[in-house]
């Protein structure tokens, strides 16, 4: 399988992080992951070698916003381009292919049978994408140091492509002088916003009559006013066959809800219709990769839709399949009612007091020990990486700006972070958990290295107290956070239902029912002192 590269931008967008923290890891960390591709001024990364590396440092991966959902790698990206590409292609041909990742894809999928030529400015990428293509078993040597737009080593295979696959680069890359009128613009020269408009129409320049490019582009694409008139020539010119709204974040380093166009050379009178697909309600693993399920999406009406050209030509020319793909309506009565049911039994049987506490003696002086002397001391023990955890161990969830450490329950879930085994004769886990919320431990603790906000957990400090005083701050540890875990578990229901309730209102499956009288209250009580 192709090694899939990634950036120091794009490591920090997988973690969630600012630029410079990666450059701080880099710097700070002997073991951080050593460049393989790219230039010295802008490293390429081995991506698992980053994944590993960053969840053995307790870095949180970041795959969705606030989802959870599973994330798809480059390669996964790769099986899904290639999977749009047409049958047995003679050529597929990448005009600025990185390092390989899509190259490799269609290689995945069509064999040795099939010529895979492609290029890059960048020698270190050429080297890469040769790797890639070599792994796969097929021959590398189409693979060429170029630029479309400079020195054209492709410049053979214009209108002569069966298959074109790109990753646009993100930055404007082409001249900015009056040459730009002699690039092959099919659809006009574009705006140095919209650098991905330009690898579109380079993309199209090379395909034959009746071939096909599957190119990923941005959010920016179909609604960035700068690009209305490309978007608008391509739909003259029935270049633009299929656009597909991908989940969001369909790929760690494709940050937003990118989409999939698939343009095509028409051969004869062009067809004046695109397939719009909305995919961005599936997880990102039921994206289809192969015919079967691409064929199956496009029988569904829930999810795409044939749109004629000319409805889109209007003033904005936006391309968003959601706007044109009607989702079947749920109905969600039933389901609404069990949640009203649910809330009002919660709420019903919540207590929400906190717990009374007397009056402390104030402060004095206490004998602290760090956590990393408790390690030694065998009093407390890290559990590594990957291990499995269980009820009362202490969990520090990674990414946050304090020590938010939390007491794992008798159904063993943790969170990503550290996580500290207590040895239960030595140290209550409530009270280790209550002293590294303190204040003290935050301030102490942290570090702005860099500008990074950073905690060091074995630099934390608890009080020296016998086992039976622990217990004593640890059972009120105990008692006040389950007065927030029982409301956030509300909260969560409630939100839950009132979502519901919107989308059952707004779809016609549930009735507001008769409007309450402004006055009704009132006038009852009027007519009540008319009676006396």
């Amino acid at each position: 399988m192709a090694r899939e590269e990634v950036t120091a931008a794009e490591i920090a967008r997988l973690a969630n992080v600012g630029r410079a923290a990666v450059s701080n890891w880099r710097r700070r960390h002997d073991d951080f992951p050593r460049p393989v591709g790219g230039s010295p001024t802008s490293p390429t990364f081995d991506l698992a070698e980053v994944r590993a590396w960053l969840e053995a440092n307790g870095r949180h991966i970041v795959n969705g916003p606030g989802t959870g959902r599973p994330s798809t790698s480059g390669a996964g990206l790769a099986t899904v381009v290639a999977s749009l590409l047409p049958d047995k292609p003679e050529v597929v041909l990448d005009p600025v292919c990185d390092a390989g990742t899509l190259l490799a894809g269609a290689a995945r999928r069509f064999g040795d049978a099939t010529v895979y030529v492609g290029q890059d400015p960048d020698r270190a990428k050429v080297e890469a994408a040769r790797r890639a293509l070599s792994e796969v078993g097929v021959n590398p040597a189409g693979v060429v140091t170029g630029s479309p737009f400079l020195d054209d080593a492709l410049a053979r295979y214009r209108e002569a492509a069966d298959a074109v696959v790109c990753l646009p680069p993100t930055r404007a890359t082409w001249p900015a002088d009056e040459a730009i009128l002699d690039l092959p613009w099919a659809f006009g020269p574009p705006s140095q916003l919209d650098p991905y408009l330009a690898w579109l129409q380079i993309c199209y320049a090379y395909l034959k009559p009746d071939g096909v490019a599957v190119v990923p582009v941005p959010p920016a694409a179909p609604v960035r006013a700068s690009g209305r008139r490309v978007r608008a020539e391509m739909l003259r010119a029935g270049a633009l066959r299929q656009v597909i709204a991908l989940p969001e974040r369909f790929a760690a380093h494709l940050s937003g809800s990118w989409q999939l166009w698939v343009l095509s050379r028409p051969a004869g009178r062009p067809l004046y219709t695109v397939r719009m697909v909305d995919l961005t309600r599936l997880r990102p693993d039921d994206v289809p990769t192969d015919d079967a399920g691409w064929r199956k999406v496009w029988a569904d009406p829930a999810t795409s839709r044939e749109v004629e050209a000319i409805e889109l030509l209007d003033e904005d020319v936006l391309l968003l399949p959601a706007r044109h793909v009607e989702a079947p309506v749920r109905d969600v009565a039933p389901e609404y009612d069990k949640l009203r049911a649910s809330l009002e039994r919660v709420a019903r049987d919540l207590d929400v007091k906190l717990p009374a506490l007397p009056r402390g003696r104030g402060p004095a002086p206490q004998t602290l020990i760090s956590i990393m002397d408790l390690v030694r001391l065998g009093a407390i023990s890290f559990v590594e990486k990957g291990g499995s955890v269980q009820a009362g161990d202490v969990v520090v969830p990674a990414g946050a700006d304090r020590f938010d450490a939390f007491v794992v329950g008798p159904d063993g879930q943790g969170a990503p972070g550290e996580v500290l085994r207590c040895d239960p004769e030595v140290i209550d886990p409530y009270f280790l958990a209550c002293f590294l919320r303190s204040e003290t431990n935050r301030r102490g603790a942290a570090g702005t290295q860099g500008g990074t906000f950073r905690l060091d957990l074995r630099r934390a400090r608890i009080p020296r107290l016998p086992l039976s005083e622990q217990r004593q701050y640890g059972e009120a540890f105990r008692r006040l956070t389950e007065v927030t875990d029982r409301i956030d578990a509300m909260a969560r229901l409630a939100n839950e239902a009132v979502q519901t309730a919107i989308y059952g209102l707004t779809s016609g499956t549930i009735s507001p029912g008769p409007a309450p009288g402004p006055t009704g209250s009132r006038t009852a009580r009027s007519r009540g002192r008319k009676g006396d």
